[in-house]
Order: structure tokens, then sequence, then C-alpha cells
């Protein structure tokens, strides 16, 4: 499988290094990762392109879709794994235009403002690293129509 990690990463955080992992054992069963981020600041088993992702200016937002696009069907991925909500905000619209599957994994607290309780962006299938933030997206958010599974990182 071609797997696309996109994240919206300044700096190092808890995000990066759980998608490093990731990817070192995705690339140990067989796959082929590809790390989309602003920065990447650890050594990651995946090929990384540098994107501003975090920037989510009108102009900016529509270039990013235009490269994810092409690089989803030039490198043939299968699945987009955003890291992100900015990342899945993108991974929503890429996999719309696509046909790429999607799933986002929620690494923290979101804000609860009235446009993150009308949209979800993370897709139908979410990832959570505990049970808290499980909650968090029913209750704060209010997000009913995803499937979302806790997945602590359990890989190292």
């Amino acid at each position: 499988m071609n797997i696309l990690h996109l994240m919206s990463q300044t700096h190092l955080t808890g995000p990066e290094v759980y998608v490093a992992i990731l990817c070192r054992k995705l690339t140990a069963d067989g796959h082929r990762c590809f790390i989309v981020s602003d920065t990447l600041s650890v050594q990651a088993e995946a090929e990384y392109i540098s994107l501003p992702i975090h920037d989510r200016s009108l102009l900016n937002r529509l270039k990013n879709i235009i490269k994810l696009g092409r690089l989803c069907r030039e490198q043939r991925i299968d699945l987009i794994h955003a890291h992100s909500r900015a990342a899945s905000w993108l991974a929503n619209i890429v996999s719309k235009m696509t046909g790429v599957a999607y799933v986002s994994t929620v690494h923290g607290r979101q804000s609860r403002h009235a446009a993150r309780r009308r949209v979800n962006v993370y897709g139908r299938h979410i990832i959570v690293v505990c049970e808290h933030l499980a909650e968090h997206l029913r209750d704060d958010l209010h997000i009913a129509d995803a499937d979302i599974r806790v997945i602590r990182n359990a890989i190292e």
C-alpha cells in the first residue's frame, strides 16, 4: 500500500514522532510511506515532501489541494492519514477529488467554536489516542456520524 501521512508541523511535536514510528513499522511490513508537512524534525522511513500545510490562506489551501491531488495520482496513493486539523481539512477535499480513502488521527483536544461543531473535517474514520478524546469529539464537537476508535501508540 502507498500511504500518505499529512501533518501541519512547524516544530517538533508528539504527532510527528508518532508518524515516524508508524512509518517505520509500515515500511517494515512492506508498505511505501510519504510524509507531507511544513517541516520534519525526526528521521522517518518515508519520502518527505515539504508543503506549507499550516498556512490556511485561501490561495495556499488551493495550491496545497492541487499539489496533494497530483501527488496522490502520480504516486498511486491508497490511503491519506491526516494528523492535524489543517491536514484533515485538506485530506477531506483531496479524498473527494481523487477517490483516495482517508483516516484522521486526533492527537489532542480541539477548540470548540461553532464552525468546528457544524462541519466534521476529520471524516468517517477517526483514530484517537485515548478515550477522553473520543468523548471530546462526540460530546463537545458533536461528531456522531463517524467511526471513532481508540488506538494507543502500542508500536514501540
